[in-house]
């Protein structure tokens, strides 16, 4: 298995199965829904964040990864945030 992790909660995993290759990762737009507040009457639904995809090839994997790894691996909220502070700080 291998695993690569960005700043913040995002991470990537790619595991070798007998019939090919997994890659696990985080969908954003679920995590962002997660992240949103209930509508008061009913809490919000939870779900898994995590989605898994299934390759029969190495270059299926590169192929997925190439395009999607700034998904993967988002940028940290935190750092972004906090770099947005520093400018607002220094435009004082």
């Amino acid at each position: 298995m291998i695993e690569t992790a960005a700043m913040g909660d995002y991470s990537c995993t790619i595991e070798r199965k007998k019939n090919g290759f997994t890659v696990r990762m985080k969908d954003p737009k679920i995590v962002k829904a997660n992240q949103r507040p209930s509508n008061g009457k009913y809490p919000s639904p939870y779900r898994d964040p995590w989605v898994e995809y299934v390759f029969t090839d190495l270059a299926g994997v590169t192929k997925f990864l190439e395009k999607n790894l700034d998904t993967a691996l988002a940028e940290d909220d935190y750092s972004t945030s906090f770099d947005a502070a520093l400018e607002e700080k220094d435009d004082d």
